[in-house]
């Protein structure tokens, strides 16, 4: 009597090469497709703002989308000046000096967030949208798609990188502010005459800071995207993941919350180029702006809300003492003068009404929005869930919301803010500088985005739950259907991912 042949458990098998190759190269073209995007939106701005002016757009534009990815710019320039009996000098009474040698340096940090978020944009779309409506990849083609996205990134960022460097004109506004303060007036003259010596500086990005934060800006786009993304078919080892199943449908409706404010930012720079086509006045340099800066401000609007202190301000420097130039003119010590301005930016009233108070309004509508689409997207719980569960299924989503909320509240402020700084040095000698920025410090107000965001949208998450009901009511007493509570539909991620248990080999 023979025994029937046992059937073999067998290992999946691995993907053919052709498709591990064609996944890989679909996550390089979606970083090399982002990278495109932030270029294009960067030189738009540029356009607009008319900032050939200053330097070549072919310079201008990769450091631009280098400070995207969260690089800063350093300022050079060095003059010898006052050679030959400069007129100028010889006003000051200084004319005897020759051949000073003058030097300027700077720094430039800000992160162009418009830059930033259409990248970003991008990048997610092309790298999970292909794989919506195509059989559930296995985990190995993602690690592929993965590869090929920071393969792409480790070539084209250095590209542009290394090509981030030139020559500026330093606008006159800032030349201007050297030559300003409680000197003399003839002191002010001497100052004047230095900085015309000093018309244009170098500048240029550290590549591999710049790089590095490059590669950082795609682990985490992508990473996050794990959990966000929608409308894709993820790995049946993604998609059945606790990250995925507890965090998906409160990323996902944040993520599209962001989409949505930036995408609006976007909207009005397209009006306002609108309006520099009929002739308005400042149209162009406001359409630029938001091209650029756009989610800056709204990043300062809902923060300010929350309790983040910011201010903004320009002020002139000088060194302890006045520096040489106080030496030169008999100026008292250093630090700010009169014509120096700062703002409180939180308690700043446009309209009439602090800019804190329309920002904590604006949280709390995102905050009942956000909770309400996070309890429709969330999947009912299983009976073994719902026993092992510690809190209510409401409270749960409440304080995931809180927590998704608070974390981005204490990063934000640090990537919106932006300063400059400008100094001038003679014969080795620091004559004082320019600093102007914007700064924010979250601090407690991350604690409270929690509780805002927590509290509000449990406000969201009760109003679906009332509206859920009502609509079941209106269903029975039109088809007569028996009651029965509601529940919300299965995650259909999941459901794919049990649909394609029974299958053994990778799809492509």
């Amino acid at each position: 009597m023979s025994a029937a042949p046992s059937r073999r458990l067998t290992a999946p098998r691995p993907a053919p090469a052709r498709v591990l190759w064609r996944h890989a190269l679909e996550g390089a073209l979606s970083t090399v497709a982002a990278a495109v995007t932030m270029a294009a939106a960067a030189w738009t701005a540029l356009a607009l703002l008319g900032a050939d002016a200053i330097a070549p757009a072919s310079r201008l534009v990769p450091t631009v989308v280098g400070m995207a990815f969260g690089g800063g710019i350093t300022l050079t320039s060095a003059a010898s000046v006052g050679s030959g009996g400069d007129e100028t000098l010889g006003d000051g009474g200084l004319g005897g000096l020759g051949g000073l040698d003058l030097g300027l340096t700077g720094v430039v940090s800000m992160m162009p967030l418009t830059v930033t978020f259409l990248g970003t944009a991008v990048l997610a779309l092309g790298f999970f949208r292909p794989l919506h409506r195509r059989p559930q990849p296995a985990s190995e083609l993602l690690w592929a798609r993965f590869g090929g996205a920071l393969a792409a990134a480790a070539v084209v960022f250095p590209l542009l990188a290394g090509t981030a460097h030139g020559t500026a004109r330093l606008p006159e506004g800032v030349t201007e502010r050297f030559g300003r303060g409680e000197a003399s007036e003839g002191l002010g003259r001497f100052a004047g005459g230095l900085t015309d010596g000093l018309p244009s500086a170098a500048f240029e990005t550290d590549v591999a800071v710049t790089v590095f934060f490059g590669l950082l800006w795609v682990c985490a786009v992508l990473g996050i995207s794990c959990v966000a993304a929608r409308r894709t078919t993820p790995s049946r080892h993604l998609a059945l993941g606790q990250a995925r199943r507890s965090w998906h449908a409160v990323t996902s409706t944040l993520s599209g919350i962001a989409a949505v404010l930036c995408c609006s930012v976007l909207a009005l720079a397209l009006v306002a180029a609108l309006a520099a086509l009929t002739g308005r006045e400042h149209a162009a340099e406001a359409a630029g702006a938001l091209l650029l800066v756009g989610p800056n401000l709204l990043v300062v609007l809902l923060t300010a809300g929350l309790g983040t202190p910011w201010g903004a301000g320009i002020q002139r420097l000088t060194p302890e003492g006045g520096g040489m130039l106080g030496g030169l003119g008999g100026a008292g010590g250093g630090g700010a003068t009169g014509t120096d301005r700062s703002v409180d930016l939180g308690s700043w009233s446009g309209a009439g009404v602090p800019l804190w108070l329309v920002g904590l309004l604006l949280v709390l509508l995102l905050a009942v929005i956000a909770g309400y689409l996070a309890a429709a997207r969330t999947p009912a719980r299983t009976r073994q869930e719902e026993a092992r569960a510690v809190f209510g299924r409401n409270a749960e989503i409440a304080m995931r919301l809180g927590i998704a909320v608070g974390l981005p509240v204490l990063l934000l402020p640090l990537a919106a803010r932006g300063s400059l700084g400008i100094g001038v040095s003679l014969m080795g000698q620091e004559m004082g500088g320019v600093a102007a920025g914007i700064d924010g410090r979250p601090g407690l107000s991350a604690l409270a985005a929690v509780v805002v965001a927590a509290v509000a949208g449990y406000g969201g998450i009760r109003l679906h739950q009332r509206r859920a009901r009502r609509r079941q009511e209106l269903r029975q007493a039109l088809h007569g259907e028996p009651g029965r509570a509601e529940r919300p539909a299965p995650s259909p991620v999941l459901a794919r991912a049990g649909a394609s248990r029974g299958s053994s080999g990778p799809a492509s």
